[in-house]
């Protein structure tokens, strides 16, 4: 979560540049929300501390809230009433028969309005670079910040800001506070933030990626001044892009013209990274319009109960075809934060020699169609050497890349798979049989939804059918029992699982033998570090009895990929590093997260 002050500063930065345009006789009508341009409600924050005024019934006396907006919000916004030109009588929102004025110490107090104000409940606003200065129609005086504490300065209207005190202070329409937090700086603090990370040759990566925020409405790139104390390796754009001139290392200080808050970036340079490649439902998914169709918030609704936005959303994840408008975004952790500690400790441990990637990818489609896509996006990077960190039918997406691209097998540095069906799983063939897709991915029947409708939907989708036990594991490795051909293991899938769809799961079959050249699984053909849960109830065995499936469970399993699942068909150094895991969160525990690392480092050394 984003915290709070973050969220003042991000103000900040929307409400200055405006002023400065008013300063100049501008005015961008995007802008118009986010600057004082007469009465109306507003936030009040002081630009030196970033903390905004507040007002206590109680005492009477305002003060300086820390910038918690949230809190007592009623209390933290004032209505400026215009009694004449640039005269405003201040009332806090929540004591609405109160202006604010001073008293006999020169300190900021409120007063109850008896009908007629006097000139000492007057102010003019008065725009300066940096800010606004309020003062006092009766003495002249400046409204002034002393660390928390507001009171009147009787001085110059262009004395500089210093650092014991402040008479700038940004006024923001309350109508700022709640832009969507796609538009907001994240996690910006108010002493210098630095990242260290590693960025390719190739690279034109825009700054605020660094740190994980969007240049938006409330925070742009001209905001910042930039500077490179190297511009042989590194070169930034007033637009914030990021552009490679050499190899070695350089940092790149970004300081907000108004806030005086700064970000730096020491970045190496180097061609080398690391890609997460997330399993099933692991990405979050939007439509056309950019409405999400898979994510937390969209879970929690269905899970919620009865909710008829979100049951039409995951509804349109149904029948997923090319041109449906529907795209994953990267949000470096992935639907539900699956991956956010698998991201953390890679971007940690190697971020400073390693670009940290997150694919996110349309789970619903075809590993094939995903593959080809992401072999095409990494041949592009240009890499010199890739580390493939995958889960569950990430796997498979990075293994139909790999069967795809040769020149990506040359430089495929490691594969670490963790929980991967590498030939299939009988653990999916029984979740559809006995209608537990939901309870069997660890999310339960999303509440206001049954296993039955949520069947309805996951049976549309390619990507399950080719977790189904493959061609190779049904005619090659004997792994349904009474059963040697394909075509009679979907036969019983058929007869077992309801709402079955054989065309898909033909095709499903043709595109996971891509898997294999020569006879030779592409998991093989590259250095691979495999990783499969256990202790939980898993279907280990399948067999064809009566024309229908039979399955067999044992705890040797995360709950959907038994342990010899995550090898069967590879060779036989392909050993499982086993621990306790449940398959949706296997990349959140500690012993994969540490396993994971050793063998980075190993292929470093």
């Amino acid at each position: 979560m984003r915290k709070m002050i973050g969220t003042v500063l991000s103000l900040a930065v929307c409400v200055m540049l405006a002023l400065l345009a008013t300063a100049h006789g501008a005015k961008a009508e995007s802008d118009s929300d986010y600057f004082f341009d007469g009465e109306g409600t507003y936030y009040v924050i002081g630009a030196q501390l970033g903390a905004n005024l507040t007002f206590s019934e109680g005492t009477f006396l305002p003060g300086l809230s820390n910038g918690r907006l949230s809190e007592k919000r009623d209390c933290t916004r004032f209505r400026f009433e215009e009694q004449g030109p640039n005269r405003y009588v201040i009332r806090p929102d929540c004591a609405t028969n109160a202006y604010l004025t001073y008293g006999y110490a020169g300190q900021l107090v409120a007063e109850k309005d008896t009908g007629r104000i006097p000139d000492r409940g007057l102010w003019r606003v008065i725009p300066q670079q940096g800010g606004a200065q309020i003062v006092n129609v009766a003495n002249g005086q400046r409204l002034v910040t002393y660390g928390v504490e507001p009171a009147l300065k009787a001085a110059s209207e262009t004395e500089p800001v210093t650092s014991e005190s402040s008479s700038l202070w940004l006024l923001v329409k309350t109508t700022c506070y709640g832009i969507d937090e796609q538009a907001q700086v994240r996690e910006l603090q108010p002493e210098e933030k630095t990242v260290e990370k590693a960025i390719t040759r190739s690279s034109e990566e825009p700054f605020c990626n660094l740190f994980n925020f969007s240049w938006g409405p409330l925070s742009r790139a001209e905001d910042f001044h930039f500077s490179v104390d190297d511009p042989e390796v590194l070169a930034v754009s007033q637009a914030g892009n990021i552009t490679v001139n050499g190899m070695g290392e350089a940092t790149i200080t970004a300081r907000h013209r108004f806030t005086g808050q700064w970000l730096t970036a020491k970045l190496h340079v180097s061609n080398n990274a690391i890609i997460i490649v997330p399993g099933f439902m692991g990405s979050e998914l939007k439509n056309k319009d950019g409405d999400k169709i898979w994510s937390e918030s969209l879970l929690n609704a269905l899970s919620d109960g009865i909710n008829l936005s979100a049951l039409s959303k995951f509804k349109s994840l149904a029948s997923p075809r090319s041109g449906d408008g529907v795209t994953a975004f990267d949000n470096h952790f992935g639907a539900l934060d699956l991956n956010k500690n698998m991201y953390k400790m890679l971007s940690r441990t190697f971020g400073k020699d390693y670009t940290i990637e997150f694919y996110a990818y349309d789970w619903r489609r075809s590993s094939e169609t995903t593959g080809s896509e992401l072999a095409r996006y990494l041949e592009g990077k240009n890499y010199d050497n890739i580390i493939f960190v995958t889960h569950s039918f990430g796997g498979l997406v990075c293994g139909q890349a790999l069967a795809e691209s040769e020149t990506l097998r040359e430089h495929t540095a490691l594969l670490c798979m963790v929980g991967v069906p590498v030939n299939g799983t009988a653990g999916i063939a029984q979740a559809w049989a006995q209608d537990l897709f939901g309870n069997v991915l660890g999310l339960g029947s999303f509440g206001s939804m049954e296993n039955s409708a949520i069947r309805k939907i996951i049976c549309t989708l390619p990507s399950v059918y080719e977790m189904l036990p493959s061609v190779y594991a049904v005619e090659q490795l004997g792994t349904v029992g009474n059963c040697s051909s394909y075509s009679t293991f979907l036969s019983a899938c058929a007869k077992s699982c309801s709402s079955f769809d054989k065309s898909l799961a033909e095709a499903a079959g043709r595109a996971t033998s891509r898997l294999f050249i020569d006879g030779v699984s592409v998991f093989d053909m590259v250095p691979t570090k495999l990783f499969g849960g256990i202790g939980y109830d898993t279907a280990t065995s399948v067999s064809v009895s009566g024309g229908k499936l039979d399955f067999s469970n044992t705890t040797d399993g995360d709950g959907v990929v038994s342990r010899s699942n995550c090898s069967a068909g590879l060779s036989e150094e392909a050993t499982v590093e086993e621990f306790s895991g449940r398959h949706l969160w296997l990349l959140e525990e500690d012993a994969v997260l540490s396993g994971v690392a050793d063998a980075i480092r190993a292929t470093a050394e």
